[in-house]
């Protein structure tokens, strides 16, 4: 793991096959300092990971040591960043620590996906996310029997 850079409420490392994303336990406690530490974590990681280097890389949200949230409105100033960061990577992953994470993050991820957005998996088994983001070829289901009767 190489450490590409951090700030208060993100840690960014490349992996083997998948760049993670590394939400910290800081809570950000007001509007004005979360569009802020947003934009600083948005300007890195831009330069880091260009578009143009993302193609055949995962990534990895891994918000298990973030903040519990009951308001939808903390997700607020991270929709923008968590859109752009996951432009042109090969696959996205989202990773939680409990069940209620992954009824909240996939909810929402729903919710993106009407915005035309590819609905990202989220996993509380950071083991199977590996897995699914080092996959180089999708499972492709079984086709539909057309038979009726």
């Amino acid at each position: 793991m190489q450490v590409l850079f951090e700030n208060d409420v993100a840690i960014v490392s490349r992996e083997q096959g998948f760049i993670r994303v590394r939400r910290t336990s800081k809570p950000i406690t007001d509007a004005a300092s979360a569009y802020g530490v947003i934009d600083d974590l948005k300007d890195k990681f831009r330069i880091a990971i260009p578009l143009r280097e993302r193609k055949g890389w995962g990534l990895l949200v891994d918000s298990r040591e973030a903040p519990i949230s009951t308001s939808d409105d903390a997700a607020d100033p991270l929709r923008p960043l968590m859109s752009e960061m996951m432009l042109e990577f090969s696959r996205v992953a989202i990773l939680v620590k409990t069940a209620l994470g992954v009824l909240q993050a996939s909810r929402r991820a729903r919710e993106e996906a009407g915005f035309g957005r590819a609905v990202v998996p989220v996993f509380s088994d950071e083991n199977a996310a590996i897995v699914y983001l080092r996959t180089e070829d999708p499972a492709i289901p079984p086709p539909r029997s057309s038979r009726h009767g």
